[in-house]
């Protein structure tokens, strides 16, 4: 004779195991700009960054005569950073109410929570994503371009777009590039390979005579990028594994280099839903900070004033470019 139907089990809801599987985080986008870029430490509030310039004017010299000609440009950017918070407060008792129950340590008085180191492993993860987004797309209360102003996240300071396009940027979307017809439509798989080959195509010599160059482009663009390069003109290129061999795709940190340039291109979540391009050197661009352990510095106690488990985290952050004439754009 079985259990069911019984009226022994009649009553009762079907068993659900969760004790035996640990809480799983929710996916996150990885920070590439934070890694590639240049930090300036010790900031604190309005820093500079100093620039310096100097001009090579050769003359003549089968002769004895001294005639002086060149000098040295000083002139800075300012990075104006954020100071940031996260305050975070947990009832550990709320936990008597679910599974989590199980994990508390006995008697009714309890200062720390069960998931406390997986908790602070996955803030530091979800800071810097989220610090990802903030450095491109924030536009704080004094905008150098014409983006409007910031809200959420994304109001405490200028991001880098707002710092490249407040600037005297090369405008790569015009008929002097590419196609000779200007482009129009939001990026997708149709002309992503156009829009990358315009900044590359306008980008200063400067810049792509170096190996920091970069052409950053929203993760949603690099999809489309890749889509268009196995599809169409970079069919010749695609292994029977679905490679795109010959572009050195790291899939992990989704970026690839074009064959036949040094140009590396790199998704960020950061543009993403933008469309946007851009090509600079990392060296060109700027991530002001205090300290940059300041995003995962995460302080933790139990507050006996109100029996709650309390989170603290406090950063300073800021972004700029140094020569936003040295970066070649396309903003539709």
């Amino acid at each position: 004779m079985g259990f069911s139907p019984s009226p022994l089990t009649s009553g009762l809801q079907a068993y659900i195991e969760e004790q035996n599987f640990p809480l799983i985080a929710k996916a996150l986008t990885s920070s590439p700009t934070m890694s590639l870029v240049e930090k300036q430490v010790g900031v604190k509030g309005k820093s500079a960054i100093n620039l310096a310039d100097i001009d090579i004017n050769f003359q003549d010299g089968s002769g004895c005569a001294w005639n002086e000609d060149g000098d040295i440009t000083l002139t800075q950017r300012f990075i104006d950073p954020a100071k940031l918070k996260l305050n975070m407060e947990f009832c550990p008792k709320e936990l008597e109410a679910v599974y989590l129950r199980t994990q508390l340590p006995s008697g009714a008085h309890y200062e720390t929570i069960p998931f406390e180191e997986f908790f602070a492993n996955y803030l530091v993860e979800k800071i810097a994503a989220e610090l990802e987004k903030m450095i491109w797309r924030s536009v704080g209360s004094s905008p150098t371009s014409g983006l409007p102003t910031g809200s959420g996240n994304y109001q405490f300071f200028n991001g880098f777009r707002d710092a490249i396009l407040g600037g005297s940027y090369i405008d790569a979307n015009t008929t002097a590039f590419g196609s000779g017809s200007v482009l129009t439509t939001a990026l997708t798989a149709n002309n992503m390979i156009e829009a990358v080959q315009r900044v590359y195509e306008a980008a200063a010599d400067a810049v792509i005579e170096n190996d920091d160059a970069v052409v950053f482009v929203g993760a949603d663009s690099f999809r489309s990028l890749a889509i268009a390069i196995q599809n169409g003109l970079g069919a010749s290129y695609v292994t029977a594994g679905g490679q795109l061999q010959g572009y050195q795709t790291d899939m992990g940190s989704l970026s690839m280099v074009m064959p036949g340039t040094n140009l590396k291109i790199q998704a960020t979540s950061g543009l993403s839903a933008v469309n946007d391009v851009y090509l600079a050197r990392t060296s060109n661009m700027y991530v002001g900070m205090d300290l940059e352990e300041d995003a995962s510095r995460i302080e933790s106690w139990y507050s006996q004033d109100d029996r709650k488990f309390k989170i603290a985290v406090e950063l300073t952050v800021g972004a700029q470019v140094a020569f936003p004439d040295q970066i070649s754009v396309i903003s539709l």
